[in-house]
C-alpha cells in the first residue's frame, strides 16, 4: 500500500504535535520498540498502522491537551474491511478512529440510556 507517508514526515508530525513515540505506539496498539523500528529503518509500516497514523495526523483533536484524561481502555476487534471504513469515516470527520468509535458508543449510551440499562438488567436472551 502506497500511503504517501514516509518516516521523516511522521517524525516531523510527532514533533510538531507534541507527541512522542510512546504515544504513537499506544495509539497504534504496538510497543515503542516497534515504532522505533518503523521510523528508523527501511521496514515497511503495516497497513493498519498507516491507516491509524494517517487518521491521527488528520485529526485536530490528537494534541496532548485533547487527549488528557483519557484513561479507560476498551479493546475492540474489527475485520480489516470494517477497520478501513472506521478510519475513512474518522478521517472525513477529522477525528482519530478511536475518537470516532468512542463518540458513536457514547451516542448510543446517552441517547437511549434507559433502553440500554433495561436490556442489561433483564439479561437479553442470547441467540444461538
Amino acid at each position: 500500500m502506497d500511503s504517501g507517508l514516509d518516516s521523516k514526515e511522521i517524525i516531523s508530525w510527532l514533533k510538531a504535535a507534541g507527541h512522542d513515540r510512546f504515544w504513537l505506539a499506544e495509539s497504534c496498539g504496538v510497543q515503542k520498540r516497534t515504532v522505533d523500528n518503523w521510523l528508523s529503518s527501511s521496514r515497511v509500516i503495516p497497513r493498519k498502522a498507516l491507516l491509524i497514523i494517517k487518521s491521527l495526523m488528520a485529526s485536530k483533536l490528537s494534541s496532548p491537551a485533547a487527549m488528557a484524561g483519557v484513561a479507560q481502555n476498551l479493546e475492540l476487534h474489527f475485520s480489516e474491511k470494517e477497520f478501513e471504513s472506521i478510519c475513512d469515516i474518522a478521517q472525513v470527520l477529522k477525528l482519530s478512529p478511536v475518537q470516532w468509535v468512542e463518540a458513536e458508543v457514547l451516542k448510543v449510551i446517552h441517547s437511549e440510556p434507559y433502553r440500554v440499562l433495561r436490556a442489561l438488567s433483564q439479561g437479553e436472551p442470547k441467540s444461538d
